[in-house]
């Protein structure tokens, strides 16, 4: 039997070698996740002027809401190579023979799972709803910035709800000759403002200001026969390039979950979105239980004693992942078209991880 002192020494050691392996797999799959959003982030800070400092609070905006996946990675990746390391060493048929059961072997995962799922479930229906809301308004604050005012001649450039079209321009002094302006987007829409010569001024980060001289106005007339013009000596638009965000219907994503909830009492509320609402809601709380659902199957798979035992536990991480995701966005798919459906099949992939858990997990204790 083993003396009670080093009872505390097995889970430190576990975690000790689990920590780096978790870690580094964290890193590596946030980066993932994250890439397709950096390229968009630094081509719009160089094209804009924009601090990198912007980039990284983006950044860390985006992160919990990434966190549901990665962490369920790597968490499933990291347990099954440092038990494969384990293996490899013989340590886990040392800690069998000294009379350590399946469980008084894999309890500091198991502690760390259900730690991880607790974590996850407040940042899937709180913290990630409101980063990713966060991070969209400061996307959308950035895009509206105008550094420099670069008006191609012989093309169109979008002034807020504008167009602007001009034969001749001179980027360094604003000068634009062959004015045509039209209207676009708003209850105005048509109308149109054309003027021989102009001049665009940009006030950084406030606002862009087009002077047009000696022009014509025509506005949109509900009777396709009639045409309503007017004459005009000076024609001035303020468009804003900055201050309140564009950001206005929120995605789903956004919505944190007690929005969804109200959003789903709402009578109003058409019986597509209240399918995408449940799903959603369903969504969160089964993604956050993946941890949970990973260390049953992974525990016994990297208790298996074979050769290159953590080669093998990374292919197998691999493998789980692809069937478990797969079954994800199987029962979202499912619960958008079946309404009966909507809060049930996003938790297919948990009940059939944990049931083929159960079968492995059985195995390994009676082993």
């Amino acid at each position: 039997m083993i003396n009670a002192p080093a009872v505390p020494l097995l889970p430190r050691y576990f975690l000790r070698l689990f920590g780096p392996v978790f870690g580094l797999c964290l890193a590596i799959f946030t980066g993932v996740l994250l890439m397709n959003y950096f390229i968009r982030l630094f081509n719009m800070a160089l094209m804009k002027g924009i601090s990198l400092f912007w980039i990284a609070g983006c950044f860390g905006r985006l992160l919990p809401y990434f966190m549901s996946l990665a962490v369920p990675m790597a968490f499933l990746v990291a347990v099954l190579v440092t038990l494969g390391q384990l293996c490899e060493q013989g340590e886990v048929m040392a800690l069998r023979a000294s009379g350590f059961s399946f469980l008084g072997m894999t309890w500091p995962f198991l502690a760390l799972a259900a730690l991880l799922s607790g974590a996850l479930f407040f940042i899937n229906h709180k913290i990630a709803p409101e980063g990713f809301h966060s991070f969209r308004k400061q996307y959308s604050f950035a895009a509206n910035q105008l550094s420099q005012v670069d008006v191609q001649p012989g093309t169109f450039m979008r002034l807020g709800t504008w167009n602007l079209y001009a034969q001749k321009a001179e980027p360094e002094t604003g000068r634009l000759e062959g004015v045509y302006l039209v209207r676009q987007e708003t209850k105005k829409s048509g109308i149109r403002v054309s003027a021989p010569a102009g001049l665009l001024i940009l006030e950084k980060g406030k606002a862009l200001t087009l002077v047009l001289e000696g022009g014509a106005l025509q506005l949109p007339n509900p009777e396709p026969e009639k045409l309503t013009t007017g004459r005009f000596n000076r024609y001035r638009l303020r468009v804003p390039v900055a201050g309140k965000s564009e950001v206005e219907v929120l995605d789903i994503p956004e919505i944190t979950s007690a929005g969804l909830k109200t959003r789903l009492r709402d009578p109003a509320t058409t019986p597509e979105h209240r399918n995408e609402y449940a799903v959603e809601l369903a969504l969160r709380s089964a993604a956050a239980l993946a941890p949970f659902i990973f260390f049953w199957i992974a525990a016994p798979l990297g208790m298996q004693v074979t050769r290159n035992s953590r080669g093998v536990g990374f292919v197998a991480s691999l493998g789980i992942l692809m069937a478990y995701y797969g079954l994800v966005a199987l029962g979202i798919g499912m619960g958008r078209r079946h309404a009966a459906l909507a809060s049930l099949a996003p938790w297919a992939a948990n009940v059939v991880g944990l049931s083929l858990g159960v079968v492995l997990t059985r195995r390994a204790v009676l082993k």
